[in-house]
């Protein structure tokens, strides 16, 4: 059992959310996607972040594709909307603030079901992410996704 609160907190969403963890991977299985939620450790530790991404069935039957595989990423940060203060900093994700145990699992688990969870409700099926151009622009989206949501030609950039 881990000791860390993120990684605790992290599990137990991923359970009570109906995903599957494999290592620091949680997946679901969505209509038309694959939900994969990955809790990345900062390679000099101390720091964690988390990155959020979408498989599209239609470009392949993949249960447990690798975050960096998936047509549409993105980290938490760039799911948020922009902050009034700094609060987009993820304090509850760095071990050095200076929260407790306390204040880190509330928080982390504030932002999981208030951004995550919707963000991932809202990309169950292709036509829920054509219908969610502003959520989708806060992906980084390849170009399979591209053809398969018709988005070529739309500046999804600007």
């Amino acid at each position: 059992m881990p000791s860390d609160v993120p990684t605790i907190v992290f599990r137990e969403w991923g359970k009570t959310n109906g995903f599957r963890r494999k290592g620091t991977t949680l997946y679901r299985d969505q209509d038309e996607t694959v939900a994969v939620v990955n809790l990345q450790g900062a390679r000099y530790g101390g720091r964690y972040y988390l990155n959020v991404a979408l498989w599209l069935k239609s470009v392949g039957e993949e249960p447990f594709p690798k975050e960096h595989h998936c047509q549409l990423r993105t980290r938490l940060a760039d799911l948020r909307p922009a902050p009034e203060d700094d609060e987009r900093n993820e304090r509850f994700l760095d071990s050095t603030s200076h929260l407790s145990d306390d204040e880190r699992r509330s928080q982390f688990l504030e932002v999981l079901d208030s951004v995550v969870a919707p963000a991932l409700s809202a990309t169950s099926t292709l036509d829920d992410l054509k219908a969610n151009p502003a959520l989708v622009r806060r992906f980084l989206v390849n170009r399979d996704a591209y053809r398969l949501l018709g988005l070529l030609g739309i500046g999804m950039g600007s």
